[in-house]
């Protein structure tokens, strides 16, 4: 059973590209049941801002839980076109280690590549941990988390004439809250707020909500919308044709999540 689970994260990750989600408190497994357990998904999205699109993606998460501490890999591949041009190109990868000290704190690190041709991102690496401080928790009524920590960020962006490589060290803040509306309905939101060390006009916000209805006993069905904000995007006014990439971007999608 683990060995087709690698073997269908092989092959998303190889034979497409991914979807590249920045949200990992809506991918966050919370609490998985001891040893290995996993998700797969399929999501129907549109986006407005550097690209009008309709988009198509596959994507899974496999989870480890050995009494406090909880591993798991996110995967996420997909690729859209437009009126027969491509129009999206990308790739994602999460890993993240988790220890459960307390009821209240949470020990965390993690890893993340990503790339986006057609937000000129060649590639971008994450390592860094901290600190989520559960506020109040109750799988049957609500929950609310904080996160504090940091992470080395090293990127590297087409700008058409020459290539910029970056490499920061950003706070990385985030408030999450999951609702249980009902046995089936759950509702959920997250604000990220990333700001460099070195330069606070540097930052980047992700804003993401959404709801989560349980269809069968595996089977899920998840509506979100999501709001990225950068301060520095990709822009090169030399270039022909420009590099000129908006600050902020939404994207609303439709997934449905199997679990296994």
């Amino acid at each position: 059973m683990l060995y087709r689970i690698s073997a269908l994260f092989v092959f998303l990750l190889v034979h497409s590209s991914a979807h590249a989600i920045s949200n990992i408190e809506g991918q966050r497994p919370g609490p998985p049941p001891e040893g290995w357990s996993g998700q797969l998904e399929f999501t129907a999205s549109g986006k407005s801002g550097n690209v009008e699109e309709d988009r198509y993606a596959l994507g899974g998460r496999l989870t480890h839980r050995g009494g406090a501490n909880t591993a798991f890999a996110i995967v996420e591949a997909s690729e859209a076109q437009s009126l027969g041009t491509r129009t999206a190109n990308d790739a994602f990868v999460h890993t993240r280690f988790m220890h459960q000290q307390s009821e209240l704190v949470t020990w965390e690190g993690f890893l993340q590549w990503q790339e986006n041709e057609f937000s000129n991102l060649l590639s971008r690496y994450l390592a860094g941990g901290g600190a989520r401080l559960d506020i109040f928790s109750d799988p049957e009524t609500a929950t609310l988390a904080v996160g504090l920590g940091t992470f080395r960020e090293w990127e590297e962006t087409d700008l058409r004439t020459f290539n910029r490589s970056t490499n920061t060290w950003r706070v990385n803040n985030y408030w999450s809250y999951r609702q249980q509306l009902n046995e089936q309905v759950n509702w959920y939101t997250t604000v990220y707020y990333q700001p460099s060390v070195d330069d606070t006009d540097n930052y980047r916000v992700l804003f993401d909500a959404g709801l989560t209805v349980r269809l069968t006993g595996a089977l899920q069905l998840r509506v979100s919308y999501n709001l990225n904000h950068n301060s520095h995007p990709p822009r090169n006014l030399e270039a022909d044709p420009v590099v000129d990439r908006a600050n902020t971007n939404t994207q609303y999608s439709t997934t449905f999540l199997y679990e296994f």
